[in-house]
């Protein structure tokens, strides 16, 4: 059973690194054919053993790009890219609705490549010979339009693909659509390019952390950093506010880079706020920037660890973890993740996600601290930064702000001051003293029966 967990959230990594690596396609490929060719090697042989994408014009489909993995034989890929797109009719004539609906076969027998192939003679003979066993195909939309389709197909793997695999494809669609958009495919962007650039910079100066409140019985520390010089602000961020039964505190990571990354976090931070102020529930908050995310139909990801601390005293810290880093409860020289607290769904992915809280009885002395995965991610010239040096170098921390100074210092010594991914730390500790109640704010009571949240606001 444990095998299994492990499994399945190292898939659950794998995917949202392969959605974040698609996000960031536009602004390291350059040309539009090599968007085509990052965006197969990304897909290829992580997520497929072969890949196709069409871009439909007038009505008409056109292959666009091509990758074959290693194990297919040679020749493979040049006869794929040759041959006509088998687009299904829906796409191409782009029915509505239907239009979306992705072309699933989980299982490819006779049948299958017969409704796929354009006649019985040599295109059935080429479809048997590749030796499919599942594949899936997903429309391409951008600007409300259907431009293209995006096929993935396994086969000498001897892998297969599942409902969920269907799903996940359906979500990556948004994502290299997008990609695509971003590097000129749909439309030219000149003007467009310019007018984002002037919007990113308003939405990043307009979200830039602010000082920390004073909380009292709690010393907080924390720090956020933006890879590169051109931008301010990215898909990292951290947020601590007053809510009725005491303070939340949360930090995220956002997919993708630049203005899009800037308009999630924003999103993100208002619903957070919104939610959990209304109803002092960090589960209802997750799930309404859940759906406010799968709303946007723009396949925003978002990962998140949301800590909320009562206002009594030594009351237990409640942990609730969406797809981030867990946790790390630091006690003198031992560094150790919080029990319980373990990743849940990533938010923006599934609409039926459930996550769960943990309760942590961190002691005076103890930090809890967590970080996105731009630090362990950090490379340098010995390689990842990775979890083994992260818990090192908190081993025998102090307090919060020595937990900001020694990985920042640390960070920086590693790197040499470039980064390749934002970096956001949040750190916690009980101060000696007791908790105050007369905080200015809001009182500290629950919300009355009858009040509606966002989760029965429509019911």
């Amino acid at each position: 059973m444990l095998a299994v967990f492990v499994a399945r959230e190292r898939k659950a990594r794998s995917r949202f690194r392969i959605l974040g690596e698609i996000a960031s396609v536009s602004d390291t490929a350059g040309t539009l054919e090599q968007t085509f060719a990052a965006i197969c090697d990304i897909l290829v042989p992580e997520l497929a053993d072969f890949c196709m994408i069409d871009v439909i014009e007038g009505g008409v489909p056109r292959r666009a790009a091509v990758r074959v993995g290693p194990g297919g034989e040679a020749g493979f890929e040049q006869r794929l890219a040759e041959r006509m797109p088998s687009t299904p009719e829906n796409m191409v004539r782009a029915a509505g609705g239907a239009s979306l609906t992705p072309r699933f076969y989980e299982r490819i027998g006779e049948a299958e490549l017969r409704e796929i192939a354009h006649d019985d003679g040599e295109d059935l003979r080429f479809l048997r010979g590749l030796g499919m066993r599942s594949a899936i195909t997903v429309a391409l939309q951008a600007r409300g339009e259907v431009t293209g389709a995006l096929t993935i197909a396994v086969a000498w793997s001897r892998r297969r693909y599942r409902k969920e695999d269907a799903r996940f494809a359906w979500i990556l669609s948004g994502r290299v659509a997008l990609a695509l958009d971003n590097s000129g495919l749909f439309a030219d962007l000149e003007n467009a390019e310019r007018a984002r650039a002037e919007i990113a910079e308003t939405l990043q100066r307009g979200l830039l952390p602010s000082p920390l409140p004073n909380i009292p019985g709690w010393s907080v520390a924390a720090m956020y950093r933006p890879a590169g010089a051109e931008n301010e602000v990215g898909g990292d961020f951290y947020d601590v506010f007053r809510v009725p039964g005491g303070w939340m505190l949360v930090i995220g990571d956002v997919t993708g880079t630049g203005a899009h990354a800037a308009s999630v976090t924003a999103v993100a931070r208002h619903t957070l706020r919104t939610a959990a102020v209304l109803t002092d529930d960090p589960l209802v908050a997750l799930r309404t920037l859940n759906r406010t995310l799968l709303a946007r139909g723009d396949s925003a990801l978002c990962s998140l660890a949301a800590i909320t601390l009562g206002e009594q005293r030594f009351e237990p810290v409640r942990l609730a973890v969406a797809g981030h880093p867990p946790p790390l409860l630091v006690d003198g020289e031992r560094v150790e993740e919080v029990a319980g607290a373990g990743s849940d769904p990533v938010l923006g992915a599934f609409e039926d996600a459930e996550w769960e809280i943990a309760r942590s009885e961190l002691e005076p002395g103890q930090q809890l601290v967590v970080v996105t995965d731009g630090i362990s991610e950090a490379q340098g010239p010995e390689g990842r930064f990775g979890e083994r040096r992260l818990r090192e170098q908190l081993s025998g921390v102090t307090n919060p702000a020595h937990v900001v100074q020694r990985l920042e210092g640390s960070l920086h010594a590693f790197t040499g001051g470039r980064l390749d991914d934002d970096i956001a730390i949040l750190a916690i500790a009980r101060s000696a003293e007791r908790p105050s109640h007369s905080a200015a704010g809001f009182a500290s009571e629950r919300p009355k029966p009858g009040v509606q949240s966002p989760d029965n606001a429509d019911a």
